[in-house]
């Protein structure tokens, strides 16, 4: 019989992989335990954290608003600026008043406002000047209960030259004249006509120079033709003015070479002149338009200046409640007057340009004069035709407007 043959086979390789397989289960049950330590001390912590959140906070002693602004005065350095009330500018103690209430209520306990008392002795000054905004000084209380506190306070108090620079830079201003204007009441009250816009359209201004010549006429400067048709009116016996157009609020254009907030000063001075150069004989200037421009006190003040070389007033359309034309010429010294009536601002209406006469009228009565202004329209030329003889039989004189300028009287002169 042949004998089987047997292999016997290496028993070492099996005992390997038996050793491996018994090191990585080692190594699971570790990573497991890690696992579970890091998840279990991760639970702690939390809780922990959580404990601490829901726990009452410790009591702390709260200050109240007036402690923490008393204690930021006595913290701040002498004679250094700090604040009072986040709703002013301060300077030291000395509060620059920006429109809004001051809250005297919300300041220290030892620490008062005084407020400028118009019946107190003038002689006591409340602002460091004219052209800042008035300045109201903070002093102590009489009552103080430390010695020390009332002593660093009232050094704040203290408003000193030096800080005063901290100020915005001053303006200058022009200061309004001492002179007081009066007016002469005539024995027949007066009504002064003025017609605005004269010669843009011809046929108009003819209408216009055929009025009666009481009736003022305003040409305007870049009216073509203009020179000859102010000749016209003059030879007909009608007063001229210049009408000057000027910037209005909105966006109606008010012509060429008008006056506008935009311009530099001496374009301003340089439109002005030429609109002064258009033609001869005119003893006044008044303003086109002009809502915003103669709101606006540099430009204003430009055109004052101009005016002030020469021996024209100057006549307030009053196209503005805002205008401060009239205040700058009077602190000036320009002669200025003021338009009391529009006549015809509705002109397609002949009854309510008949009203607005009335109007003057009335005003004519309680003042002793009255200025009227209205425009070439038809319309209005027609009233005015039959309005004006009418109104001299009820007592008034129709005047141009240079007998209004003779009833001014500066007190002192």
């Amino acid at each position: 019989m042949q004998k089987r043959k047997t292999t016997k086979t290496d028993s070492m390789p099996k005992k390997a992989k038996k050793s491996r397989r018994s090191h990585y289960g080692s190594l699971f049950i570790v990573a497991g335990f890690v696992f579970f330590i890091t998840l279990a001390v991760s639970s702690v912590l939390i809780f922990q954290k959580n404990t601490d959140n829901s726990a009452p906070p410790e009591p702390q002693t709260q200050r109240t608003e007036e402690q923490a602004k008393r204690e930021a005065l006595a913290a701040a350095p002498v004679n250094k600026p700090h604040p009072i009330n986040l709703g002013d500018i301060s300077i030291d103690d000395t509060i620059i008043e920006d429109g809004r209430p001051t809250e005297t209520e919300k300041l220290p306990p030892n620490v008062t406002i005084t407020e400028k008392n118009q019946n107190s002795n003038p002689s006591k000054k409340t602002a460091v000047d004219e052209t800042r905004a008035p300045i109201t000084r903070v002093e102590p209380k009489s009552t103080v209960p430390v010695e020390a506190e009332k002593s660093t306070v009232k050094k704040q108090t203290e408003v000193k030259e030096d800080h005063i620079a901290a100020l915005p830079p001053k303006v200058k201003k022009v200061t309004k004249s001492e002179k007081s204007i009066e007016w002469v009441k005539p024995e027949r009250p007066m009504i002064a006509i003025i017609l605005d816009d004269v010669g843009v359209n011809k046929r108009a201004a003819e209408l216009a120079i055929e009025l009666p010549s009481a009736i003022t006429l305003a040409f305007m400067t870049y009216a073509d033709g203009v020179q000859e048709m102010a000749a016209k009116a003059q030879r007909k016996g009608h007063e001229l003015m210049l009408h000057v157009p000027m910037e209005p609020l909105g966006t109606a254009d008010p012509g060429p070479k008008a006056l506008l907030t935009n311009l530099s000063d001496e374009e301003i001075r340089s439109r002005l002149q030429w609109g002064m150069a258009q033609f001869d004989g005119y003893i006044g200037i008044n303003n086109h338009m002009g809502s915003k421009f103669t709101g606006w006190r540099p430009g204003m003040e430009v055109v004052m200046t101009e005016i002030q070389k020469t021996d024209h007033f100057f006549l307030d359309s009053r196209t503005s409640p805002r205008s401060v034309a009239a205040s700058i010429a009077e602190a000036m010294d320009v002669p200025v007057l003021r338009r009391d009536v529009f006549i015809d601002n509705d002109y397609k209406n002949n009854l309510e340009i008949l009203k607005q006469l009335k109007k003057a009228e009335r005003i004519a009565e309680k003042n002793g004069h009255a200025i009227a202004i209205g425009h070439p329209h038809r319309s209005t030329v027609e009233v005015l035709h039959k309005w004006i003889p009418e109104a001299e039989g009820r007592g008034f004189d129709i005047v141009p407007i240079s007998r209004i300028m003779t009833l001014r009287r500066l007190s002192g002169q």
